[in-house]
């Protein structure tokens, strides 16, 4: 073997241990059962950050032999902005708007979740439109991609500041119907013990890890990679069933 071939060889050896050894930071919110705390707190780091979001993102990075450490803040703006500044850094889960898209480099999609109107479960108003809820308070939550779609679409939306606020709005008839999805709302509605349903399914979307667009793209495609063969192995869905949803 000639020199140049050696030395390109101990080269790409030693940038594979270099991607391999990678330490890699990881922010989120607190949104169950997608990314939520073990003790009920607004903050959390490694171990105490739970909800199937982390678990993919765990085994994710695992599966490529990525250390990876975890912050769960009370903030979301903070979460993703700390993904935007801060090299080797992501947030989970989000939406890939194009806003955003050239902020960050982009792992997923994760899951794909429906955008639901739910009312209690003894409610017999029906919904076909959106355009027949300017009759009716519809709760959402603030900050929420659901919630900037349905003003977008001319929704008058009463905002709250999370989707346990909204559960109890909904059973003390405050709001009409609460506009959330198909994931989150039945496992925050199910802890706070009222019976819900869904009325009309207005949206479909997928939600992504978005990395620091500083990180190297065979980094990107390697996890892209991996995902792929968790998603075709059910290796995700039985992480989102395992929450009961």
């Amino acid at each position: 073997m000639s020199r140049k071939n050696i030395l390109s060889l101990l080269l790409g050896l030693m940038l594979s241990q270099s991607i391999s050894a990678a330490d890699f930071h990881l922010v989120t919110e607190n949104f169950p059962p997608l990314n939520m705390t073990s003790n009920g707190t607004s903050y959390a780091r490694n171990d105490r950050v739970s909800g199937f979001a982390t678990d993919i993102m765990r085994n994710l990075f695992k599966e490529n032999g990525y250390k990876v450490r975890f912050t769960l803040m009370s903030d979301w703006d903070k979460a993703y902005n700390t993904a935007v500044n801060e090299t080797s850094t992501g947030v989970y889960s989000t939406f890939r708007t194009p806003e955003r898209e050239e902020h960050f480099k982009w792992v997923g999609p994760l899951y794909e979740e429906d955008w639901v109107l739910l009312s209690t479960s003894d409610q017999e108003i029906q919904i076909d439109t959106l355009a027949e809820l300017h009759n009716y308070k519809v709760g959402s939550f603030v900050f929420d991609g659901i919630t900037d779609y349905l003003v977008e679409q001319g929704v008058k939306i009463e905002p709250a500041k999370n989707d346990a606020v909204n559960v109890v709005r909904l059973k003390l008839g405050e709001i009409q119907f609460w506009a959330s999805s198909s994931l989150t709302a039945p496992y925050v509605a199910a802890n706070f013990k009222v019976p819900v349903k869904p009325v009309h399914t207005f949206n479909r979307s997928s939600l992504w890890l978005a990395m620091n667009k500083d990180t190297d793209q065979k980094v990107i495609d390697q996890l892209n990679k991996t995902l792929e063969k968790m998603r075709a192995s059910g290796e995700i869905q039985n992480m989102i069933e395992s929450y009961n949803i």
